[in-house]
């Protein structure tokens, strides 16, 4: 038995065989050079396959606008207008002009460059890498005839789990719905086209697998789409206890399908509140249809990132006020709690220009930010306060990121009372009284939360990062997820300590990091005494169906299970613990 660790972009849980797909274009790129004579053949050559190519993407809008919503015909125009960018032409022709090369070779090195760009990027720009390959393949395929194809007959024939290096929009039209019962690859993304298009077949996709050498056709593959595990050729007991999961699973979507316009509440008529992640405002069209409690953590790291300068305030205010109208409902009355620029060694803004840092993920951070970069983060506070204008009844709330005291929240308190000074100077409408709280994302927030909730209006828990600070663990590391527990028993201390803080000043205390993903975990979020939670929009549904059936652990069972996870010695212990309090 093998467990792989990877990225869930659609939840669900399945057993099947695994059946390798492979692009043969990908691998079959000749690479020969041609005489000056022959150069002007092989630019025919070119703008016919380019021809070829524009065909084949011609057939696939029309499939895609018979078989799949308006969505998916709008990303094959997009492959289509990267086909139809002169640009791109001019740029390959020279080359085989240049260089005196076949046409295939000259594609491959020209589009790989634009790859190589965009890998470089993020969110939404380095996925973009992904429709380069996507296109390439095609032009290439438009010389070879070759295509992508099955490994072995099962996939041609049965449902079967799709593995692939990669998953392109090409490939989800090419399969048959009917035979797909999961996705498993190694690259991927967010919102890539492909995981776009794979998305409405509601299976489950993980990416970030490692498939070479790992997985063989006909090899017997669970994938938790939960949990982003592809367990490969599991043992009995593995077996067993996905067996009675995926079954459980599948009663309870009937379920729950029939109850998707109730609020969230708990087997027992407990009332939770459920909320949601946002970080781009694309997400929020696929909660449209759901019964939520508002928007829990809304990043603006989308509107820094990838930019040569910060954006407007003019610019914030416009995206503000369409997320606060957009999110609100049809009623409106749900509150959307707006994170303040967190920046990381993993989401820096290009304009900062930083001089390089000992250790990028303890420097430039919350407080710290804001008094080096006073101006980008007054231009966010002026914009925040007047969108909240346009709230609709509900309560635009502003997130303080990694506040550790006192200091810290005085900081950007500060810095929202400049705000409304300038406001007032310019006489702009907006809001003055705003509700602020804190991310509790540091041992030292933790421990000072009864303090710092005396001033601040609520306070989310930032499991991820104060996991990672807590046991000096880069989150994320291979050798870290194997060692220590997602909800190690410190974490499980520094949760309750915030929870009671909150009760002691009776201030909402909301869970928004990875760890409220977990299903299993909740029977003891429960009994601490944890009755908010944020999570991912495609994790919201199944877990609002999981809290249907959910008791609350009371009295002697309750102290049992915490009991328990404070004893666990061993990752594998608090696997064992929890695996077995949520049948």
């Amino acid at each position: 038995m093998k467990i792989f660790k990877g990225i869930t972009v659609s939840p669900g849980l399945v057993n099947g065989l695994a059946c390798l797909y492979a692009d043969e274009a990908e691998g079959n790129v000749a690479h020969y050079s041609i005489s000056d004579e022959q150069v002007p053949n092989e630019i025919l050559r070119l703008k016919q396959g380019f021809d070829k190519t524009r065909g084949t993407m011609q057939e696939m809008v029309k499939i895609a606008s018979d078989t799949f919503d308006k969505k998916a015909e709008e990303i094959f125009n997009v492959h289509m207008a990267m086909l139809n960018d002169p640009g791109l032409l001019n740029k390959i022709s020279k080359l085989v002009e240049e260089k005196k090369v076949n046409a295939e070779h000259a594609i491959s090195d020209v589009i790989e460059q634009y790859i190589n760009i965009y890998k470089t990027k993020q969110g939404h720009f380095q996925e973009l890498a992904h429709d380069f390959a996507d296109l390439r393949n095609r032009l290439i395929a438009s010389f070879t005839g070759l295509s992508g194809h099955f490994e072995c007959p099962e996939g041609e024939k049965h449902p079967v789990i799709v593995v692939a290096k990669r998953l392109t929009p090409y490939m989800v039209l090419n399969i048959p719905r009917e035979n797909v019962l999961a996705f498993v690859t190694k690259e991927g993304g967010y919102t890539t086209h492909a995981t776009i298009l794979a998305q409405s077949l509601g299976v489950p996709m993980v990416f970030g697998i490692e498939i070479d050498g790992n997985f063989q056709c006909t090899d017997n593959l669970i994938v938790d789409g939960f949990t982003g595990r592809v367990i490969s050729c599991p043992d009995e007991q593995t077996q067993k206890h996905y067996d009675e999961k995926i079954e459980k699973y599948n009663k309870r979507r009937q379920t729950c399908a029939l109850k998707a316009h109730i609020p969230p509440k708990t087997k027992t008529d407990l009332r939770v509140k459920l909320k949601l992640n946002i970080s781009v405002p694309e997400e929020l069209e696929a909660i449209k249809d759901f019964n939520h409690d508002g928007i829990g953590l809304l990043r603006t790291e989308f509107l820094f990132l990838e930019r040569e300068n910060p954006p407007t305030e003019q610019e914030q205010y416009d995206m503000y006020k369409y997320v606060l109208e957009k999110a609100a409902g049809p009623n409106g009355g749900k509150p959307v709690t707006v994170r303040l620029l967190d920046v990381g060694a993993d989401k820096l803004p290009l304009f900062f220009n930083l001089p390089p840092q000992v250790n990028p993920d303890l420097e430039m951070k919350g407080a710290r930010a804001v008094e080096a970069f006073h101006g980008v983060y007054l231009a966010q506070a002026k914009a925040l306060l007047r969108a909240a204008v346009h709230s609709r009844g509900g309560d635009l709330r502003v997130l303080y990121p990694m506040v550790s005291d006192m200091t810290d929240l005085a900081t950007f308190r500060k810095l929202f009372s400049a705000a409304k000074k300038e406001l007032r100077k310019e006489k702009v409408k907006f809001k003055a009284n705003i509700p602020d709280g804190i991310m509790i994302e540091t041992p030292a927030a933790a421990i000072m939360s009864d303090v710092l909730l005396k001033e601040a209006h609520f306070a989310n828990i930032g499991s991820n990062d104060l996991l990672q600070y807590t046991l000096a663990a880069s989150r994320g590391h291979p050798l870290v997820e194997k060692r220590y527990h997602i909800l190690h028993p410190a974490l499980i201390k520094l949760i309750e300590m915030a929870v009671k803080a909150g009760k002691m000043h009776n201030k909402e205390i909301c869970l928004c990091g990875e760890i409220g993903s977990f299903e299993e975990f909740y029977p003891l979020f429960l009994k601490i005494g944890l009755r908010s939670f944020s999570v991912a929009a495609l994790k919201f549904p199944h877990l609002k169906c999981d809290l249907m059936h959910m008791r609350v652990p009371k009295g002697a069972q309750g102290a049992t299970l915490l009991k328990k996870a404070y004893a666990a010695k061993t990752k594998e212990a608090m696997d064992r613990l929890f695996r077995k309090s949520f049948k």
